[in-house]
């Protein structure tokens, strides 16, 4: 029995450190691709090209419903019934003095404010962990209304300018702040996962953006979204993902945001700008 257990112990720490092993390797990947991709895009800029990708849904266009706008706003969402940390609250005041536009919170008690005659929300929204229901709703915000969001997170500076900028350019769809680091991008297998690591300084941030409404983009985003929350909502019914996913919950973290807008990044990235004065502060914020 003692040589079982013995045994059971040393199955169980060479799983654990296989597993550590993965993650530093992964972490070392990203990191080597950080230094050696950033000025990938001075020699070699990207080109899109659609027989590239024409096993993804990119290959996919997917009509606009509607005028595209742009107002002066800034959405942040609180999709739990849960109250705000004291560091989430002191961020929100600092987003209402510095960002420089008016502030949007849509919190459950509001959000059927923003919802549009016909364009309900998804059905398994409610089993949605509440980080993929964040994912979720900036995309219907986004799409149906435009302007810009924001995690509850410090800016470090006005965003007036760059919404300014955005505005007096009608081909710009999205305004970011841009990756500046591998680790940021949405993982994906094949070409399109290698091409969107080496074109990394390309991919806009998610944390914080601006968008018009109703543009190819902003379609294809909640059309992606649909398509795979209609091939996993009988699993996410059966494991909802509580906060950030609970064991068994069948999304990924990036499956709604980067692994989405990444991939359109590529295709609409003409009709992308990167703005660095739109950065937020990214520690010790929850």
């Amino acid at each position: 029995m003692e040589l079982l257990s013995v045994a059971r112990r040393a199955k169980h720490l060479g799983f654990v450190a296989n597993k550590r092993s993965r993650r530093w390797a992964r972490k070392t990947k990203f990191e080597v691709a950080t230094v050696a991709f950033r000025d990938a895009d001075r020699f070699r800029p990207f080109v899109y090209r659609p027989d590239r990708y024409a096993d993804t849904f990119l290959s996919h266009d997917v009509r606009t419903d509607g005028d595209s706008e742009f107002p002066r706003r800034v959405f942040a969402v609180w999709t739990g019934d849960n109250e705000m940390s004291p560091n989430r609250m002191a961020n929100l005041g600092r987003i209402r003095q510095q960002i420089g536009l008016p502030l949007e919170l849509v919190t459950s008690d509001s959000l059927d404010t923003w919802l549009v005659p016909g364009h309900p929300l998804h059905g398994s929204y409610r089993d949605l962990s509440l980080i993929h229901r964040s994912d979720y709703l900036r995309g219907y915000l986004m799409h149906h209304h435009g302007g810009a969001y924001v995690d509850i997170k410090q800016p470090l500076g006005s965003w007036l300018p760059s919404y300014e900028q955005m505005a007096a350019d009608p081909d710009i769809w999205v305004t970011s702040y841009s990756s500046s680091h591998a680790n940021w991008i949405g993982k994906l297998r094949g070409r399109l996962g290698r091409d969107i690591l080496l074109h990394y300084r390309e991919m806009f941030g998610k944390s914080g953006f601006m968008m018009r409404s109703h543009t190819p983009l902003t379609a294809a985003w909640m059309a992606q979204m649909h398509h795979i929350l209609d091939e996993k909502a009988a699993q996410i019914a059966a494991q909802p993902g509580g906060v950030y996913g609970a064991e068994g919950y069948p999304l990924s973290w990036t499956d709604l945001l980067a692994r989405v807008l990444d991939p359109l990044t590529l295709k609409y990235l003409a009709h992308v700008r990167c703005d660095d004065r739109m950065l937020l502060h990214f520690e010790d914020y929850r």
